[in-house]
């Protein structure tokens, strides 16, 4: 999507204010990328006060997919994108909504964090280290894949090469997301036995159910931008990539 020299099928303005636009939407996730980090620090080692941080953060991103949503559809009215362009506009759109809906799974967390904070608990919720972990990997090789697809230039993005490297990586979050599936079963295998009280166990599983939402979550990420380059669907299915519908190129 970089910008290049010449090209036909947008005008300079237009390409100019996309690839802002898509900038701007990777800060958001970049955004989103802190608050998981955040709650990592926050769940494993008890704290409070970085559990308030991010649930005030969560309303930055609110914010943030009200502009960039309405910014989204001023550029798909003001100029006549076609091709890969119009699918970057459409896809950025539907990342914009993806990370806000994140970015609420995590505020809520943020809260069940700071219920069981304030409750008597037995549980070490370092036992969970290794479902966190993976997912903020999967996350960051997601928001990867934005990042190339930004400023790869639009010639190269149809090339086989660079295609097959797309496909490799949202192929690795497909598995990513289903270790995580793995990790949280077994975690909630774990809980079930314990002898914390029901309330406070509940509150963990909530926050692996959450998790795990938001691991797919990010497959959809992935699949998204494999959409905006090749104009089909996939989906991650049993640890692959399969294509689900194909509409053919224009």
């Amino acid at each position: 999507m970089a910008k290049e020299e010449t090209f036909t099928q947008v005008n300079k303005i237009g390409l100019n204010e996309l690839i802002r636009y898509l900038n701007n939407v990777l800060r958001m996730g970049r955004i989103l990328q802190g608050m998981l980090y955040k709650f990592r620090d926050a769940y494993l080692e008890r704290m409070i006060d970085l559990s308030k941080e991010i649930i005030e953060q969560d309303d930055r991103l609110d914010l943030m997919e009200v502009e960039l949503s309405y910014e989204g559809m001023r550029l798909l009215t003001s100029f006549s994108f076609t091709g890969i362009y119009l699918k970057a506009c459409f896809m950025s759109l539907n990342l914009v909504h993806i990370f806000e809906n994140m970015g609420d799974l995590f505020e809520k967390n943020a809260k069940l964090n700071i219920e069981i904070m304030n409750n008597p608990h037995l549980i070490n919720s370092a036992n969970f280290e290794d479902a966190i972990n993976v997912t903020i990997d999967n996350f960051s090789n997601a928001l990867l894949m934005l990042s190339d697809f930004i400023n790869i230039e639009e010639k190269k993005l149809r090339t086989k090469e660079v295609l097959d490297t797309f496909f490799k990586k949202s192929r690795e979050v497909c598995v990513f997301d289903g270790e995580v599936d793995s990790l949280i079963k077994a975690y909630k295998s774990y809980l079930y036995k314990s002898k914390d009280s029901v309330k406070v166990i509940s509150l963990h599983i909530e926050i692996l159910n959450n998790i795990l939402t938001f691991s797919d979550l990010t497959t959809n990420i992935s699949e998204n931008i494999i959409w905006a380059l090749t104009g089909d669907f996939y989906k991650c299915r049993n640890n692959e990539l399969e294509l689900f519908y194909c509409l053919g190129e224009e």
